[in-house]
């Protein structure tokens, strides 16, 4: 099995910066700038706190953004995302074992490379292969 390790936590939100006051309050701070993905229609921002998950906080960058029926449900908490050092083993791994790809390999801004998958238990998985420019 192509190797894993957890890397962060995807959180939707309506408005990074009114968000991150909330996760201010629980000891979380900025890790990373502000950053655009325009493939994924989407703006993020990395925050870390000592002894907590990383998380990444999530906007869409336009009305048909992919956070639209998460946030419209009320759902905040929607990804667990790994870092793989063999993002395609990984993903044949996963789709061996029931998953669906929800969004194919793609370039990202943040990362090297991501894909999304579903797991059977209606799970969203977050695959990233970290660019070592980027890394975090």
């Amino acid at each position: 099995m192509a190797k894993t390790k957890f890397h962060h936590i995807g959180v939707a939100c309506r408005n990074i910066e009114r968000e991150l006051k909330y996760f201010e309050i629980l000891g979380y701070k900025p890790v990373s700038d502000v950053f655009i993905d325009n493939e994924q229609k989407i703006r993020g921002l990395f925050i870390s706190s000592d002894g907590q998950p990383q998380l990444e906080l999530l906007e869409n960058i336009s009305d048909d953004g992919p956070l639209t029926a998460y946030l419209d449900k009320g759902t905040k908490f929607y990804h667990f995302a790994y870092e793989t050092d063999d993002i395609e083993q990984s993903v044949r791994e996963f789709v061996t074992n029931g998953a669906i790809v929800v969004k194919p390999i793609v370039d990202a801004v943040y990362f090297r490379r991501v894909c999304f998958l579903m797991l059977k238990n209606m799970m969203l998985v977050e695959l990233v292969e970290i660019n070592n420019k980027k890394e975090q």
